[in-house]
């Protein structure tokens, strides 16, 4: 069987050689350049990198990616668009030809995001983005999906690749907005287009359209749990950035019926009652951080799990008397943070009002 493949690209000269060591056992590998001015294509040749130019005006996503798959031979079997800051895990050839073998023509896979400083991964999507030669295509002007043309059911299993994701923050954004505008236009109902517009929204901190794509999004009726939340959240964010803190707080306990089992949505929870001096309830939410799992998603907050969410449970013990689970709380902040004074301050005076607790 054979094996490509392919990406679009403009200027990625600093990723070329990676994306070429970690792709390098496919048949073809192929970048369809949009118009490079730094040498990406110069440095791709060199590698033996197949490289055709094309020109996508006005750009989108889509079209662009269509352009390249359309670059590829009639004779390919499966293909795998790996962006130029994407690699593949090692092995992923064998992973790929015995999903052929199997029909496994559009597997999933997990695209790691981030790191601990060990080295494991914190978060990761699910991605489908190796697929059968024929029958695909690429949809919505920005966030693009691959999709069977005919909308035929394919049945789909999970496979031992990975891809890796090291963003480049250096990017150009501008032109995301707008993209997103377009693709909530042309596909209204679309829950993944109109959660990005709304975070879209966020980035930029316009509150008012925030608020406006959350109602949006959320009465679509169907999305992923935690994503649901995390639209919740921006909307409580927003919120708050207008000044409505009761508003704010509304949004907030949204997001955790939205996803309960997210401790992520609790802990944003927890925050807005401390800042409203809601006691009980940042006590109630903070504390969730000993009765829920922690999700390994793109959505994980590694501060709320390390030492966040036991500060704001040992900050609303104490001011409801629990001075014994202040301290204890705030020990495992501590554990978490270490370097962060306050935490080390606030111990102290934790400490103190325990021993005054106990002798009055």
């Amino acid at each position: 069987m054979k094996i490509a493949i392919y990406t679009i690209a403009l200027n990625e000269e600093k990723h070329v050689k990676d994306w070429f060591e970690s792709g390098k056992d496919a048949d073809l590998l192929l970048i369809a350049d949009t118009g490079s001015t730094d040498n990406t294509v110069a440095e791709a040749k060199k590698l033996g990198i197949e490289v055709k130019e094309i020109s996508v005006n006005p750009w989108r996503f889509d079209t662009a990616r269509n352009a390249s798959l359309a670059l590829l031979p009639k004779d390919i079997d499966m293909c795998i668009q790996l962006d130029m800051d994407e690699t593949l895990s090692p092995g992923w050839r064998k992973e790929v030809e015995k999903a052929f073998a199997e029909d496994n023509f559009w597997p999933t896979y997990k695209q790691v995001t981030s790191w601990s400083p060990d080295g494991e991964p914190i978060n990761f999507f699910y991605y489908f983005k190796i697929h059968h030669r024929h029958n695909f295509a690429w949809k919505h002007p920005i966030h693009e999906v691959i999709e069977p043309k005919d909308g035929a059911f394919y049945p789909r299993k999970e496979i031992d690749v990975r891809t890796y994701h090291k963003q480049d923050v250096t990017k150009d954004r501008t032109s995301y907005l707008k993209l997103l505008q377009m693709a909530v236009s042309e596909s209204p109902n679309d829950w993944r287009m109109n959660h990005y517009l709304c975070r879209e929204y966020s980035y930029k901190a316009d509150f008012q359209n925030v608020i406006h794509s959350a109602y949006k999004a959320l009465d679509i009726g169907y999305g992923w749990d935690q994503e649901r939340a995390s639209t919740c959240i921006w909307a409580s964010q927003a919120a708050q950035g207008l000044g409505y803190m009761h508003w704010a707080y509304e949004w907030a306990k949204k997001g955790t019926q939205e996803a309960p089992e997210f401790y992520e949505a609790w802990h944003w929870r927890a925050q807005i009652a401390h800042l409203m001096g809601k006691w009980s309830d940042c006590y109630y939410s903070a504390t969730k951080i000993d009765s829920l799992e922690r999700q390994i998603s793109h959505l994980n907050n590694l501060d709320a799990w390390n030492w966040w969410g036991f500060d704001l449970a040992a900050l609303s013990a104490h001011k409801l008397g629990f001075h014994q689970e202040a301290v204890d709380f705030g020990l495992r902040a501590i554990k978490g943070n270490p370097s962060l004074e306050r935490l080390n301050s606030n111990q102290t005076f934790y400490e103190k009002s325990l021993k005054e607790s106990l002798n009055p």
